[in-house]
């Protein structure tokens, strides 16, 4: 009997669930009084005793153990083999029949993959009735399922036969650099060129960018696209979307207006919170990760190693204690300030993103890679005050996850908890914080911790703060 499918990746695929199919008719065979037979799948590993229908769902959600040939413990009979005359090397991989199948599969890629899709399909393979028939429902009915399924098809080939990465893992290590370098996408195209004529003629690797850019268009996120006010006052958003004119102050919503193409004023890119933070749970490693602060983080007094040594973490778990009981739960900062997207001082424009930082991963990690992009607001000049008009999507979405929350599936765990997430502080410069917090960074009173205690006079043209230094002497009173 051919059983090339249970080495198969793609546990979606025809192959796949026709050799699940074979497999359950010799188990039933076999089914003891209680209609229980061992489950072969990479989990239990023969070790547990499942009903037909349970089994048939780990099959389909984790796989069958790929060494388990001959199926001893379903019907078939056990072949003996003479010591002294068997030769281990020869062996596939140095295998037995009943060897483990625990090691991680070398294409990442592919089980990131397959931890977005478990989540999608979770429901319909543990529920207690025929799988198949919702796996062809989610089929019909969901479109993230099929575009999982697609991606899964894409994870299986090779980039050629002899290759050990496949084509999406190849492709996306190749973006990973070309943005870590900042690379033209004329330079990639070059690159990609060079890259088929070396290669064997059968390799499937796209020709130019934008072949790349719609291969990996399903890994993204994506974002929305918002119009906004020519002058900042409002966002064409909710009770605002129907409109053709800004509701304070009259300019149109578009340049051009009774023209066929309409060119909005101002575009707004809106990045979800939600399913970002729902990604870092997808992937095990990262899940495992989230729970660092909790879990592998050394407490000692007096050292600062991660943020949560420090006395505003402390007094946050103090003040909300049902937000620390789940470790899993977010906290984040929030980083903003301007830059000319151009790089030429000459030209004048300011556009301002506004970035989220989760704070829950390592101190290794939560500096360096997972920053999210919430909000990218256009130019040409700074939004000021009126920064307040961008942010309430980002504070209608905070507000949500902080009172209602999200349920979450952890790749690690494979199971789903309810996640709540906030915003600890921000990270600004002192006219983005005068922006962000509605502070006048100018002026008599600027200070926002002096008050109204500020010392502060004119001279010629400037505003002179002269009593800073003040602060240090009470501090060195209050320490001696």
């Amino acid at each position: 009997m051919d059983r090339s499918w249970m080495h198969l990746r793609n546990k979606l695929c025809k192959e796949y669930l026709d050799g699940i199919k074979s497999f359950m008719k010799a188990a039933e065979q076999c089914a003891n009084e209680n209609n229980l037979v061992r489950c072969p799948c990479k989990e239990c590993q023969n070790a547990f005793f499942k009903s037909l229908h349970i089994v048939k769902a780990h099959l389909k959600r984790y796989g069958i153990a790929a060494s388990y040939t001959k199926w001893v413990f379903h019907g078939e009979e056990p072949e003996f083999v003479d010591n002294s005359q068997m030769n281990v090397g020869s062996m596939p991989g140095n295998r037995s029949a009943f060897t483990f199948d625990n090691e991680e599969d070398d294409d990442e890629m592919y089980n990131l993959i397959h931890d977005m899709w478990e989540p999608m399909s979770m429901d319909a393979f543990t529920l207690e009735t025929n799988i198949e028939e919702n796996v062809d429902m989610i089929h019909v009915d969901n479109r993230e399922f099929r575009m999982c399924a697609g991606l899964l098809e894409k994870a299986g080939k090779s980039l050629f036969p002899s290759s050990k990465l496949s084509a999406l893992s190849f492709i996306v290590k190749l973006m990973h650099i070309k943005v870590l370098n900042k690379l033209s996408n004329k330079a990639i195209d070059m690159v990609l060129q060079l890259l088929k004529d070396a290669f064997p003629e059968d390799t499937t690797l796209p020709s130019t960018t934008y072949d790349v850019k719609k291969m990996l268009k399903d890994l993204g996120l994506g974002y929305e696209v918002i119009h906004a006010c020519k002058y900042d006052r409002a966002l064409f958003w909710k009770e605002y979307e129907a409109l053709e004119k800004c509701p304070y102050c009259g300019e149109p919503r578009y340049k051009f207006e009774g023209s066929k193409k309409k060119v909005p004023q101002k575009v707004l890119c809106y990045f979800p919170l939600k399913p970002r933070l729902l990604r870092l749970f997808i992937s095990r490693h990262t899940a495992r990760d989230m729970r660092w602060h909790q879990e592998k983080r050394v407490a000692e007094e007096g050292i600062l190693r991660h943020l949560a040594d420090g006395e505003a973490w402390k007094e946050f778990d103090r003040l909300y204690a049902w937000f620390t009981q789940e470790p899993r739960n977010v906290k984040m900062g929030l980083a903003t300030d301007g830059f000319n997207p151009f790089g030429n001082m000459h030209n004048s424009y300011n556009m301002w993103p506004i970035i989220l930082v989760p704070y829950d991963l390592p101190p290794w990690k939560c500096m360096k890679d997972p920053f999210m992009m919430s909000l990218l607001i256009p130019g040409p000049k700074a939004p000021g005050r009126d920064i307040d008009v961008y942010i309430r999507l980002l504070i209608d979405e905070l507000k949500e996850l902080w009172n209602h929350g999200v349920e979450t599936f952890d790749a690690s765990t494979r199971q789903t908890f309810h996640m709540h997430a906030t915003v600890m502080w921000t990270i600004n410069d002192f006219p983005a914080y005068g922006n962000l917090s509605g502070w006048s960074t100018k002026g008599y009173k600027a200070c926002p911790v002096c008050n109204v205690e500020t010392f502060s006079w004119k001279l010629n043209s400037k505003i002179c703060y002269m009593g800073s230094s003040s602060i240090f002497a009470t501090w060195s009173f209050m320490e001696s």
